[in-house]
């Protein structure tokens, strides 16, 4: 399942795919660590058809 991770700065906004939780949590951490606001991850399910 895909992660997308989002995140603010002063110049706009930054989305980010990551493969697993714990690869978008690190980089989730990176964001903040680097001044970032307004992080979040998404986790979008994966759709099939009927």
């Amino acid at each position: 399942m895909p992660y997308f991770v989002c995140a603010r700065d002063g110049a706009g906004q930054i989305i980010l795919k990551r493969d697993t939780r714990e690869a978008a949590e690190k980089k989730a951490a990176e964001l903040r660590d680097m001044g970032y606001f307004e992080v979040a991850i998404i986790a979008k399910g994966v759709e099939k058809a009927a």
